[in-house]
C-alpha cells in the first residue's frame, strides 16, 4: 500500500506547496501595492519643496474672432460660448482697471473660483475695440484710420503692454493655472519684487518706465550667431540686468471648459482649432501680423523679426498646440508663433489615453515632424515625481523628418530638459532631486522664475535675427546652467552636457540608490499612469488562464473531472505562471537586443525600459489575482445569488421555447430579433432619457440637438450598453459546460470592449448637443493635411459606423451565440426529458441526466480547426509580448475574441442540433430493444 500511495502523497504534497507559494506571493503583491498607494506614493509624488507662487488674479474674458473664411471648419458661434479666452491681471496692475467696469461680473477672480455656480448678472466679453491689448496711440492711428467706418478702439489710460503669452491648460485642466505665470509676467515676484517695493512696480507698470515686452533691447546684437548672441547675452553689465528686470508678460489663458482632450481624438482637434482662433484673436488684439510692427513706437524694421507669441503648454494641451501647428500652417509661417515651452507634456505617446485616435494623431505627427515655420519646442519635464507623464515620454521621439537639429537652419526643433536640472534652488527635502508632481510644475516659483528667463532670452534671440536652431541653443545654455548670470542672485549650476535619457536615467539609479529596491517597486506601482497596463494584463491573463495554461495542464491528466485541489492547484499555478512569463517577456524587451529590434518584436518603449522587473512581476500578479476574482469569486457568488431568479427565468421560458427543429442559425436569427425588439421598445428610449437628463440637469446644456446624428449617437450608446449588460448577464449565468473558459472569453470581450469604446461613448454623448454636433470634419482634414488618405478611424463623421461594423456587431454576434447554446442545451434538456417518457422509463430525471451527460461527452469531440488555435495562439503571444506598450491596434482585440467565440460555441451547439438528437435518440431505443429476446434484433446483430 505503501508503494503505491507514494506517488499520490508526492503529488498532493506538490500541489499544496504550489498553492501555498501562490497565496504568499498574492498577499506579498497586495502588501506592495497598499504600502505605495497609502504610504511611499503619497509621501514620494506630494511633497512640499516646490515654493508656491501667489497672486491677486484676475481674468478678463476676451470675445475670439469667428473662424477665416478660407478655413475649412464648420464651428458655430457655441464653441466660443463652451471655450473662452482670458487675460490675466493682477488686482495691484493698474493698466487694466479700466476693463474692469466693462466684464463686470464675468471677471474670473478668487470669488468665483471659489464659487463657479454664482449667476453672472452684468458685464459683457472684451471686444478688439475695447483695446484689452493695451495699444499706444500711434499703433491705433496706424490700425484704425479716421476715415475708416470700423468702430473706433478705446484709449488705454496705461498704454503699456508687454510679451503676449498664451498658456493652454492640459487634460481636465484649468485656465487658472495661468495666474503663477502671469505674477512672474508682471513682476509681482520673483526676484525684481525682492528689490522693489509694491508702489515702485505700480508706478513702473503705470508710466511704462522700466519696462518692456522684449523688443529692441539692443541695436549693436542684431543678425549674429548664437555664439555671439550669448557672448552678449551672459554679460553681467547692469544693462544686461536692467533688461531682464524689466522684461514684461501679458499672459493670456485657454479655458476648455475642463474637459479631458486624451479621451478622445476629436477633443484635441477641438481644441486645436479653438487655439488657432485664440492665436489669431491676440495677433489681431495686439497688432502683431506682418503688416505691420508690434513695437511700442510704431515703427518698422526689416532686419527684424517677427516676434509673435510664445506659448506656454502643460501635459496634452502640447498636443493642442503640436495639431494646430500642423493643421494650420500660416501660425508658424506668418511668424505668429516661434517659441514654444512644454511643462510636463507627453510628446511620445499619450500613456494614459485608450482611444486609437489619439495614438494615430501622435503617431503620424511624430512620424511625419513639423516641416513649415521656424519654431522652437522646449519641453519640461517634472521627473520621477510627476505621477501622470513619466518623463521617458516628454520628448520629441527622433524620426526621419523630426531632428534634435544643432545646424544654423530654420525648421521645427526641440529638446527636453529634466526640472531638476535647471531649478536655481536646492531643496531641503530628499525628494527634491527627483523633480516635482505633475500639478506642481505650473506654480512651482523656482522653475517659473528660469522660464521666465528663457521666455525673455527667446524673445530677445527672436528679435535679434536668430532661427530655431540658435533659439535652442541660447535655451539650451541657460536651461544647463553654462555661463549666464542675470544679478547676483544666480547661482551658477555645474555645467552638464548629460542628454536627456541619461538624466533620466541618472534620476531612477538615485532613486533606486536612496530608497532601496522595495520601497522603489512600491513607488513605482503608485504611479497612476500604469492604470492602462494593469487592464492589459487583466487581458492577458484571461487569455493565457483558460487558453494555454489549462489546456496543458488537462492535457497532462488526460481527465476532465477535477478535483478540489486540483482546481486550486490550476489557479496556483497560473498565478505563479503568468507573471513569471510577463516578467521573462519584459526582461528580454529591455535588454534590446540587434535582432529584436524590428517593427514586428520592438524592444521596450519609454517608461517601460525603467520599470523594474519586480515592479513589473507585482503588476502582473495583480492582474492575474483580480482576473480570477472576477471569475472564480464575482460571477460564481453572483450566480449563486441570482440562482432563483435564472431558475424562473427557466420556467417562464419554457412555455415559450423555440421548437425542436430549430437550428444554431434560426435560433441566433431569432434571438437578434428578439434583441432589436428589446433594444427599440425599452433601451433606446431609456438611453435617450438618461442622456436629456444628464444634458439638461447635470451638465446645463441647452442646445440639445433632435436631428439624425443625435440618434444615431443615442442608437450608439444604447447598443454599447446593451451588449455589455449582456455580457455581465452571460458572465454571472450558470453555464451548463467550460463554465470558466466561457467566463474568461467574456470577460476579455468586456474589458477589450471597454478600453475600444470609452472614448467613443462620450464623443457620441457630445454629439447630442448642436455644439458637439461642430467640427464633424475635422479628423478629414487632419488627414488632409499629413497627405493621408485613411486612418484608424477613417474619419470623424464615419466613426461611429465604422465602430459599430468592426467593434459592436462581432461583440454583438458573440453575445448572441453563447445566448444560443444557452437555448440549445436547454432544448436537449427537453428532448431528454420527452423521449424518455415516451420510453417508459420510470426515473425520468436519472434518465434524462445520464442521456444529457452522455450527450455532453460528444461535444469534445468537435475540436477547434487547427488554423484558428494557430491565430489564437499567434494573436496572445503577439498581445503578451506588447502588453506594456498602448497601440491602436489593440481594438482588434474585439472582433478577434468575437470570432473565436462565435467558431467555438457553434461547434459546441453540433451536439445539441436536432439530427444528432435525433440519431442518439435511435441509439438508444436500439439499446433498449437489445436487452429483450427479440429474434429479429438478434438476426441483425449476427
Amino acid at each position: 500500500m505503501s508503494k503505491t500511495s507514494s506517488p499520490n502523497a508526492g503529488g498532493t504534497a506538490i500541489m499544496l506547496i504550489t498553492i501555498l507559494a501562490a497565496a504568499i506571493s498574492c498577499i506579498t503583491s497586495v502588501a506592495f501595492l497598499l504600502w505605495g498607494l497609502i504610504h511611499e506614493g503619497p509621501a514620494f509624488y506630494n511633497g512640499q519643496e516646490c515654493r508656491m507662487t501667489y497672486s491677486h488674479f484676475q481674468f478678463l474674458p476676451l470675445r475670439v474672432m469667428p473662424p477665416s473664411s478660407s478655413s475649412k471648419s464648420s464651428s458655430s458661434s457655441t464653441s466660443s460660448e463652451r471655450y473662452r479666452l482670458l487675460k490675466f491681471a493682477d488686482q495691484r496692475d493698474p493698466r487694466h482697471k479700466h476693463l474692469y467696469p466693462i466684464s463686470g461680473s464675468m471677471v474670473e477672480n478668487y470669488e468665483s473660483q471659489s464659487n463657479p455656480n454664482r449667476i453672472k448678472k452684468s458685464g459683457r466679453l472684451l471686444e478688439l475695440e475695447d483695446n484689452w491689448c493695451l495699444l499706444d496711440r500711434n499703433i491705433l492711428e496706424k490700425k484704425v484710420p479716421t476715415n475708416s467706418t470700423d468702430k473706433k478702439w478705446r484709449d488705454a489710460p496705461h498704454p503699456h503692454r508687454g510679451h503676449a503669452v498664451l498658456y493652454v491648460p492640459g487634460h481636465w485642466g484649468s485656465f487658472s493655472q495661468a495666474r503663477s505665470m502671469g505674477a512672474h509676467g508682471t513682476r509681482w515676484t520673483g526676484p525684481y519684487a525682492k528689490g522693489k517695493s509694491d508702489q515702485e512696480i505700480y508706478e513702473s507698470l503705470a508710466t511704462g518706465e522700466g519696462m518692456h515686452d522684449g523688443s529692441r533691447i539692443s541695436d549693436d546684437a542684431n543678425n549674429v550667431s548664437s555664439e555671439d548672441f550669448m557672448d552678449w547675452f551672459s554679460s553681467s553689465s547692469q544693462q544686461q540686468e536692467q533688461s531682464l528686470d524689466g522684461f514684461v508678460m501679458d499672459v493670456f489663458a485657454l479655458d476648455f471648459d475642463g474637459q479631458g482632450a486624451a479621451l478622445h481624438a476629436s477633443k484635441l482637434l477641438r481644441q486645436a482649432e479653438f487655439f488657432a482662433r485664440a492665436v489669431e484673436t491676440i495677433v489681431e488684439g495686439c497688432h502683431l501680423s506682418n503688416n505691420g510692427d508690434a513695437h511700442h513706437d510704431g515703427s518698422s524694421s526689416s532686419s527684424r523679426q517677427q516676434q509673435g507669441i510664445t506659448i506656454v503648454a502643460h501635459s496634452i494641451g502640447a498636443w493642442v498646440v503640436r495639431i494646430a501647428l500642423k493643421m494650420h500652417p500660416h501660425l508658424s509661417r506668418d511668424g505668429w508663433i516661434r517659441n514654444v515651452v512644454t511643462l510636463a507634456s507627453p510628446l511620445g505617446s499619450v500613456p494614459y489615453a485608450v482611444d486609437a485616435g489619439v495614438h494615430d494623431i501622435a503617431r503620424r505627427i511624430n512620424d511625419d515632424g513639423h516641416d513649415e515655420g521656424d519654431v522652437t519646442m522646449i519641453s519640461i519635464s517634472g521627473g520621477l515625481r510627476d505621477e501622470m507623464i513619466p518623463p521617458e515620454m516628454c520628448q520629441v521621439p527622433p524620426s526621419s523628418k523630426n531632428q534634435i537639429i544643432d545646424t544654423k537652419t530654420d525648421g521645427f526643433v526641440s529638446d527636453a530638459f529634466l526640472a531638476t536640472s535647471i531649478l536655481q534652488s536646492s531643496s531641503s527635502s530628499a525628494n527634491g532631486q527627483f523633480g516635482m508632481d505633475h500639478r506642481a510644475i505650473v506654480w512651482c516659483y523656482d522653475l517659473l522664475k528660469v522660464v521666465r528667463e528663457v521666455i525673455f532670452s527667446l524673445v530677445v534671440a527672436t528679435d535679434q535675427g536668430l532661427v530655431s536652431a540658435e533659439r535652442m541653443d541660447v535655451a539650451r545654455s541657460i536651461m544647463h546652467g553654462g555661463t549666464v548670470g542675470f544679478g547676483s542672485d544666480k547661482k551658477h549650476q555645474e555645467s552638464n552636457i548629460a542628454s536627456f535619457q541619461e538624466g533620466v536615467i541618472n534620476q531612477h539609479m538615485a532613486l533606486l540608490q536612496e530608497k532601496g529596491y522595495s520601497r522603489t517597486v512600491s513607488i513605482q506601482l503608485s504611479a497612476p499612469y500604469h492604470l492602462n497596463s494593469l487592464l492589459k494584463l487583466c487581458i492577458v491573463a484571461a487569455l493565457l488562464h483558460p487558453f494555454a495554461i489549462f489546456p496543458t495542464l488537462q492535457y497532462v491528466r488526460r481527465k476532465k473531472s477535477r478535483s478540489l485541489t486540483e482546481k486550486l492547484f490550476d489557479m496556483a499555478l497560473s498565478l505563479l505562471a503568468i507573471p513569471f512569463l510577463v516578467f521573462l517577456v519584459t526582461w528580454v524587451r529591455q535588454l534590446e537586443f540587434s535582432p529584436l529590434s524590428w517593427d514586428i518584436l520592438p524592444a521596450c518603449y519609454g517608461q517601460e525600459c525603467q520599470l523594474l522587473l519586480g515592479a513589473i512581476y507585482i503588476q502582473s500578479q495583480l492582474a492575474t489575482l483580480i482576473y480570477f476574482l472576477l471569475v472564480n469569486g464575482v460571477c460564481y457568488f453572483v450566480a449563486a445569488m441570482c440562482d432563483k431568479c435564472f431558475i424562473l427565468h427557466k420556467k417562464s421560458a419554457g412555455k415559450n421555447r423555440l421548437p425542436m427543429g430549430k437550428s444554431f442559425r434560426g435560433i441566433l436569427l431569432h434571438l437578434c430579433m428578439q434583441q432589436l425588439r428589446i433594444f427599440a421598445v425599452i433601451v433606446l428610449p431609456l438611453t435617450a432619457g438618461v442622456c436629456y437628463i444628464i444634458n439638461i440637469f447635470i451638465l446645463g446644456n441647452e442646445d440639445l440637438a433632435w436631428d439624425r446624428t443625435s440618434v444615431a449617437s443615442c442608437c450608439f450608446i444604447s447598443s454599447l450598453l446593451l451588449i455589455l449588460i449582456h455580457l455581465v448577464i452571460l458572465a454571472c449565468k450558470p453555464s451548463p459546460v467550460d463554465s470558466e473558459k466561457r467566463r474568461s472569453l467574456l470577460l476579455v470581450l468586456f474589458l477589450s470592449l471597454v478600453k475600444a469604446t470609452f472614448g467613443k461613448a462620450l464623443y457620441a454623448f457630445s454629439l447630442t448637443t448642436q455644439w458637439g454636433q461642430s467640427n464633424l470634419d475635422s479628423y478629414d482634414d487632419f488627414l488632409a493635411v499629413m497627405n493621408s488618405s485613411a486612418g484608424v478611424i477613417g474619419g470623424h463623421h464615419n466613426e461611429m459606423t465604422i465602430c459599430v461594423v468592426t467593434i459592436l456587431l462581432p461583440a454583438f454576434f458573440a453575445v448572441m451565440a453563447f445566448g444560443t447554446h444557452d437555448i440549445m442545451s436547454q432544448n436537449s434538456t427537453t428532448y431528454w426529458n420527452k423521449t424518455e417518457q415516451i420510453a417508459g422509463n420510470g426515473d425520468t430525471a436519472n434518465g434524462s441526466n445520464m442521456k444529457l451527460d452522455s450527450l455532453n461527452n460528444v461535444a469534445p469531440q468537435y475540436n477547434e480547426p487547427k488554423f484558428i488555435i494557430i491565430a489564437h495562439a499567434s494573436f496572445i503571444c503577439w498581445f503578451t509580448w506588447n502588453v506594456s506598450v498602448n497601440f491602436p491596434v489593440d481594438n482588434l482585440m474585439v472582433p478577434f475574441c468575437s470570432f473565436i467565440a462565435v467558431v467555438t460555441t457553434y461547434l459546441l451547439c453540433l451536439p445539441f442540433s436536432f439530427e444528432v438528437m435525433d440519431i442518439c435518440s435511435a441509439i438508444a431505443k436500439n439499446d433498449l430493444s437489445l436487452q429483450c429476446d427479440s429474434t429479429k434484433i438478434h438476426g441483425k446483430s449476427e
